[in-house]
């Protein structure tokens, strides 16, 4: 238990160092792909071409815009990845698009395997997060529902988490 926790501690230290800021899987082999936040989840591509989430199968996720380079730090053997935002929804309801978002910043989540063992996790000043966790089932808990997730090894489960107020029509 103690050298899991250790590996974690090494993963996060090297995701912090990383020049960029930084549950849907897609089995993506060996090209890194964009995915971008569309204000209500994570779909494939670039979006408008402003910050995007870089996914590799096998390595980081990295936060990036469009024109930067793909991940290149490589997944420790039996870990996987969470990547996503936390946002606040600003338009639509339960009726209307509810396509209007702004980042939450400084998210602070809560991650808890199926034995009980919680990691911590805060979102950037753009919204985003990102955790390697070792493979397994989670559930996220941050100011809103919680969500439930499949950690899968070398791959990046993608989580978008609504938070604050929900708005009505």
């Amino acid at each position: 238990m103690q050298m899991k926790r250790l590996i974690l501690l090494l993963c996060l230290s090297l995701v912090a160092s990383l020049p960029a800021e930084g549950g849907m899987f897609r089995n993506l082999g060996n090209s890194a792909h964009p995915w971008h936040f569309n204000g209500r989840e994570f779909v494939p591509g670039p979006g408008d071409g402003s910050v995007v989430v870089m996914v590799r199968d096998g390595y980081l996720p990295v936060v990036r815009t469009a024109d930067d380079s793909a991940p290149s730090v490589s997944v420790p053997d039996g870990l996987g990845t969470i990547a996503g935002i936390c946002y606040i929804q600003v338009s639509g309801g339960k009726l209307s698009d509810q396509g209007g978002s702004l980042p939450a910043a400084g998210c602070t989540l809560e991650i808890v395997d199926a034995s009980g063992v919680a990691w911590r996790a805060t979102s950037d000043r753009n919204g985003f997060f990102s955790l390697p966790l070792p493979a397994g089932t989670y559930e996220v808990h941050d100011a809103g529902s919680p969500v439930t997730l499949t950690v899968t090894e070398g791959r990046t489960a993608l989580v978008a988490l609504r938070t604050g107020k929900r708005m009505v029509d």
